[in-house]
This record gives structure tokens, sequence and C-alpha cells, in this order.
């Protein structure tokens, strides 16, 4: 289905510009007819891409975006600012939008929005003076769909950038010549490059330099020793399209920029947009225009002090009833009662751990779910209807060759612990309603659900047969969950693990208490490895899974998983 975009700008000449790229994308295009009646057109048209020129957002008296996110039918829309001012990109991250295009632009920068928009392949830029690095991202990030280029030099990556706009920067602090932190301060002062994401990887642990990589623009700042798995998991994170629907948001104030990228980070994490405020003064202008659902502020700050800027957000009718958490240095009984007095929801002292921070912005939002009634949430019956094995009392042990199926629920404890219990099984019990009918469907049979992990078997009796059907069920959920994912709040994200073995398969456990049939064998432990190893909304086959059905599905990329304890990796094929 072609994607229909909102182009509203007061120039001709803009608008069209932007249409003719769009078009040319076989993109349906849209223009504003008034700007009076900008938002009655937009509910009109319900798009999927909003372009919004800078100066209708300074025209508007309210914050335009975010009364268009917060609409039932336009917060599905991603909205891409576009403007020729050099501080194009800082202006169009602070009100809150999706994406950044600069005017005039080029075909590689619109590229650059349609990836972001459409999570289509992500490029990125890695600069390193070895080959070291640029092949460890290269073999890890092809899990996850990366294209690598890269650049030895803070120069020869500043080229590179010009000339292909990638969509994240990934550097080594140390380059011969201008340093990353150089770097990643050229990118950000960059009219045109300065919306991409730049990473610094740092062998050294001196704060001051890390402060410094901060205040240079860096997103984040890897320490050495660079961990494949956790850092290309945060590296995908960065370069994933915005989450459509409504999001909480955070406003973090705080004069300590390193103390307000580490608690941005946790917010993010935590699925959280976020504001950042260097003092109280410029916090009440962002809480004001955007209504956060939480905020974070420091006591000791210039301009305006935590305690005058909670004064002054308890006084406004528009930010009274957001739950604020002091994070301060001081630790008095007095000043936890001061702060009390002012309404302040939690207090801690600093330095703090940020699973603190996490527990008790939790616990916030929770209740503001509660009192707020934002949510209205769907109920979902109990699957309960598992297909009949027979008569499993009288059932042979046997072994045979069977396709086991593991699948289970991206960081489900962080993610859904925060939503409290009532909507976290509501949730649960949606994907396993999902899951075990798609299974069912195909001719599976569900062997075990532990926690948000599904294992199931296909065990038909022709072993072509049940693979194909375990890669048929695997289809159906990915494209499932992308499209659930698209619509929903509450974002699924799901992996899959596929492995075919012979099984010992019949009945486990007492004949005089409770009989369980079920499967026993290492291809258990396979498929879960193969699961736990995938990306996001993707899935994995082994190579004897693979065998079965490569006839069906043609041929697939192939990775080799390692295993614990120096045993020999496993040939998988990502899906």
């Amino acid at each position: 289905m072609a994607l229909t975009a909102f182009v509203a700008s007061t120039s001709k000449l803009l608008s069209k510009f932007v249409q003719d790229v769009c078009i040319a994308k076989d993109i349906n295009v849209v223009q504003m007819r008034n700007e009076q009646t900008l938002f009655a057109e937009l509910q009109a048209s319900t798009p999927d891409l909003l372009f919004l020129h800078a100066s209708i957002i300074e025209e508007h008296d309210d914050n335009i975006i975010a009364r268009i996110k917060a609409d039932d039918h336009l917060s599905r829309a991603y909205i891409v600012v576009f403007a020729s001012r050099p501080e194009g990109a800082e202006f169009a991250y602070k009100v809150g939008a999706d994406a950044f295009l600069p005017i005039p632009f080029t075909n590689e920068q619109f590229e650059q929005i349609l990836r972001l928009i459409l999570n289509l392949p992500k490029h990125l830029l890695v600069v390193s003076k070895t080959e070291v690095l640029p092949n460890t991202v290269r073999e890890a990030g092809a899990m996850y769909d990366f294209s690598v280029r890269w650049a030895r030099t803070a120069d020869e990556a500043l080229q590179i950038a010009g000339e292909t706009f990638p969509d994240l920067i990934l550097s080594e602090y140390a380059l011969p010549g201008r340093n990353g932190a150089e770097l990643s301060k050229n990118v950000k002062s960059s009219h045109l490059l300065g919306h991409i994401p730049v990473v610094l990887i740092m062998e050294s642990n001196d704060e001051e330099l890390v402060e410094q990589c901060f205040e240079a623009g860096s997103n984040d700042v890897f320490l050495f020793p660079f961990d494949r798995q956790k850092h290309i998991t945060l590296i995908s994170n960065i370069v994933k399209p915005p989450r459509k629907g409504r999001k909480y948001s955070a406003l973090v104030v705080d004069d300590s920029i390193t103390i307000r990228h580490v608690i941005s980070k946790m917010f993010k994490q935590m699925g959280f947009t976020v504001l950042t405020a260097a003092n109280g003064q410029e916090g009440m202008k962002l809480a004001i225009q955007h209504r956060p659902d939480i905020i974070t502020s420091d006591y000791d700050m210039p301009v305006m002090d935590g305690w005058e800027f909670c004064a002054r957000l308890r006084e406004s009718e528009f930010t009274n009833d957001i739950p604020v958490v002091m994070v301060s240095s001081r630790d008095t009984a007095r000043d936890k009662r001061k702060a009390q007095a002012l309404g302040v929801a939690a207090y801690l002292t600093k330095p703090f751990k940020t699973e603190d921070l996490e527990k008790v912005v939790k616990a916030l939002v929770i209740q503001a779910q509660r009192r707020r009634k934002e949510e209205i949430l769907e109920k979902y019956a109990s699957s309960d209807a598992l297909k009949t094995i027979g008569d499993g009392a009288s059932a042979v042990m046997q072994e045979r060759t069977v396709t086991i199926f593991s699948s289970n629920i991206c960081n489900f404890g962080k993610k859904f612990d925060w939503l409290g219990t009532e909507r976290t099984l509501e949730v649960l019990n949606h994907y396993f309603h999902v899951v075990i009918s798609t299974l069912i469907k195909h001719e599976g049979s569900v062997d075990a659900i532990m926690g948000d992990e599904i294992l199931a078997r296909f065990d038909t009796g022709e072993p072509s047969t049940d693979a194909l059907n375990a890669v048929d069920a695997a289809v159906a959920l990915l494209e499932y969950f992308d499209a659930y994912n698209s619509r929903e709040e509450d974002e699924l994200e799901i992996r899959i693990g596929i492995h075919s073995d012979c099984m010992l398969v019949g009945n486990f456990g007492s004949p005089e208490h409770r009989l369980v049939y079920s499967m026993l064998g290492d291809g258990v432990n396979v498929a879960k490895l193969l699961q736990r190893a995938t990306a996001p909304n993707t899935c994995l086959l082994s190579s004897e899974t693979y065998a079965y059905v490569k006839e069906s599905v043609g041929d697939l990329p192939s990775y080799a998983v390692p295993r614990r304890g120096g045993e020999r990796d496993i040939i998988a094929y990502k899906l």
C-alpha cells in the first residue's frame, strides 16, 4: 500500500520541491490548502508522513507537533521538519519532530529519511585506524541489516558522510589528526549532517574526556572493550525508526551534561521521548509547551535552581500535576522535607544508581496511568484451545525427527514491568493468543510456556513438511507483529529460533500424579540459542532446518552463532 504524505508550507516553491521528490518515490501527496485550517486538513487526510516547514511551527501559538502527537488519528504519522536555517536539526528535534530534512536536499538525504521511516536496511559509517572494528561491526551488524562504510580519519569520515548521509557514525576516539570528539563537534555543527547520530568508542575511562565527548554533541560513548552483542544492540536501538503512536515523555533538567545524558539514556531505554534543559528557566518553558509525563530536576542549577523550578511547576495549571523526581547531591533531612513540601514525588541523592531511578520512574508512571486513565485496556480470554495429542497416558516414548520452534519477547522484563500487573498480563496474553493460534494453524503443538518464552514442536512424521510448517508460522508471526507495532503503543518485538533434530518424544513425569507429553534432547537448547542470538523481529534457522526448506525459501544469509564451552559454532540462516 502506497504511503500518503502531507506537505505543510506557505512557500509554493518549497512545497512543490518536496512534492516532486515524494511523487518520484511513489508516495501520494496532499498539499496544505490553508494554514488556518491545517489541523482539520490533517485529520481529514490522516497521512503516514508529515513534512512540516519550520516557519509553520513558529507561527502557531501552541506546539503544533505536540498537538498532532496527542491526537488519536494523527499520532502515527512520522513528522519531518524541513528548513533552510543552519540550526534546523536542533530546532526540529527540540520541538519533537521524528526527523529533519535540510533545504535544499539531495536524493541521498531523502533516501536517509525513507530508510528511517520505512525501517529499511541502515547505513553505518565506522571510523577506525584499523580494520578490526569495521570487520566486527560488519560481521555482527549483518544480522541487523546494516551496511558498513569505513573511514580511517575524521576528515575522510566527514567527506563520506557529506556524500552518503549515513544513519549513524561510529568512531574511535583516538584518531590520527582530529579525535573523535572533534569529529562529533564538526558533524553536529553542520547544517547538513547535524541530525546524524554519533557514537564514540574510548579506551580511557577518564570522566573529563567522556564529558568532553558529550559536550561535543556525541549521542553516546562506548568504553572499551567493544562488546559485540551489547553494543550492536544499542546501535540498532539508535537507528531504529521512531515508534509510532503515543509515547511517554520525560523532561530532564540538570546543568551537568553528563547527568543529563545518563538519565536521558535510561528514559530512552524505557521507551520515552526525552527533552532536556540546563536550568529551571529552560525547563519551565519546555514543561509548559510539551507537558511531559514526568520530570527529573537537579537542585543546584544556575539561572533558576530546582527549588524555584518546582515551585513554578506547582503554581502553573499546565504543569501542577506532573510528577517530579528531585535528583540532588544534597542529602540532609531538611532538604528532603523542603522537597516534600513542594510536592516532589521522589528524592534521589547523587551519586545514584540508574536502576534506583528506573524503579522510581516505573512506580510513578503506573500511578499516573491509573490516575489519568489514559489507556482503554483490551481484554483477552486466556488461550485454552491447544491441539489434542490423543491418549497421552498410553503414548509410546520414541525417537523421531521433529522441528523445534522457540520464541520470546525481546527485553520482556525491562519493557513491561513498569506497565503494572494488569496491563502486562493483557499484553502478554495477547502475545500468547497470537503465537499459539498461529502455531496450531500451521500444525504445530505447544510444548511449554516458560515466562514469555514459547517452545513448540512440529512432528507430523514428515521432517520436510514439519520444517516448512515451522518456517511458515515464523513468517506469519513476523508479519503480524510488524503490523501490530505500526499501530499499537505497547510495542512487541519477538525473536524466533528454529532447529530440526532427532528428539525423544513421549510422556515424562509421574504416572500417579502428572504426565507431560513433551520432547527431550539437545535440539531444544539449539533452538533457544538461535532465538537468543537473532535480532528483534527476525528468525534464525539452523542448517538442519534450512536444508529441508531451502528449495522453498531460496538463498538466505548465513551466520556463525557461538556456543559456550568451546563447542563448535552453530551455522544459522536468517529468514
